[in-house]
């Protein structure tokens, strides 16, 4: 089993051994960069699947006084936490109280430790694999600073969003961030969808859909209702996706429903209640035809057969 032990007197550092291969120890640097508070962790291989087999854990402690932020960038795992998972502990070791054991696709929330230390064991076993996760780790005051309850809202045109440590801005569905990364310009996909039955696509649908795009379409529907959602056809590169969310939120409190990409058309999907958010987002590299589909309301009392 990979162990590495990071110690941060001052300021969190990772060497480039942090990407963990499983098979050597970190090298850390005789004297610590002033500048650096923060680093990367991430499952062996990635963003590639992980190996089969692999034990990695990390101890990470910062200085005394501060918290250790951990959030993570991406999650994707073995459904079953019977297989592969991640475990952390807030403490150094692996006797220290259970956070949480994770794995799916859902990402799991920011987590803060309790003290300057958090133990975090990455662990596969010999079926199928994924392409793992990647977090990053800083030291965290124990004073916070609330930048979205500020009267101009970090400067945010929409949304002001908290995150460990800091904050960002986001738009509402059928807008999208500026280059700015505060102020929202209107999207050429996406939007707030509140009739009873309607389609969407891709941009560009049935051409290639543009690079480095982000849509997010918030469909509603009366209290009582449901939502289902019927793909026609679907055809995304491998790291380009969909993201089905099936409760009433936009943000963070979105149940994730699943992760679909490829050339298969994912199933039928109805909503938990009357709301259901669809979200795509394509990189800077090959682009496909995207999908189209379409939704359609009914009462809640009606059976629906595809109902998960």
């Amino acid at each position: 089993m990979f162990e590495g032990s990071i110690s941060f007197p001052a300021k969190p550092h990772l060497s480039r051994a942090s990407s963990c291969p499983c098979q050597r120890l970190w090298s850390l640097p005789a004297k610590l960069s002033s500048t650096m508070y923060n680093g990367q962790i991430q499952s062996p291989n990635y963003p590639d699947d992980y190996q089969s087999n692999k034990a990695c854990v990390w101890k990470i402690s910062v200085a005394e006084g501060f918290h250790v932020g951990l959030s993570f960038q991406s999650f994707e795992r073995h459904d079953s936490c019977s297989y592969d998972y991640v475990e952390l502990r807030d403490g150094a070791s692996e006797e220290s109280p259970l956070i949480g054991h994770f794995c799916g696709y859902e990402k799991p929330d920011d987590i803060k430790s309790s003290s300057n230390k958090l133990w975090l064991k990455f662990v596969s076993d010999g079926s199928v694999n994924k392409a793992g996760f990647s977090a990053n780790f800083f030291k965290e005051s124990f004073t916070e600073m609330d930048e979205c309850s500020r009267p101009d809202r970090g400067q945010c045109e929409q949304r002001c969003l908290n995150t460990l440590g800091s904050y960002r801005c986001a738009c509402d569905p059928g807008f999208e961030l500026a280059p700015d990364k505060r102020s929202c310009e209107t999207a050429a996909c996406g939007g707030f969808l509140t009739k009873l039955n309607g389609s969407l696509s891709t941009p560009g649908w049935p051409k290639d859909y543009p690079p480095s795009k982000n849509c997010v379409w918030q469909l509603v529907a009366p209290i009582q209702y449901r939502i289902t959602l019927v793909f026609d056809a679907f055809e995304t590169e491998g790291n380009d996706v969909g993201f089905i969310y099936k409760s009433n939120s936009l943000f963070s409190d979105s149940k994730l429903h699943g992760k679909f990409c490829g050339a298969e058309k994912p199933e039928v999907i109805t909503s938990l209640h009357n709301n259901m958010r669809i979200e795509f987002k394509s990189d800077n590299t090959v682009s496909k035809r995207g999908f189209t589909a379409h939704y359609f309301s009914g009462e809640r009392n009606k059976t629906y057969e595809n109902l998960v």
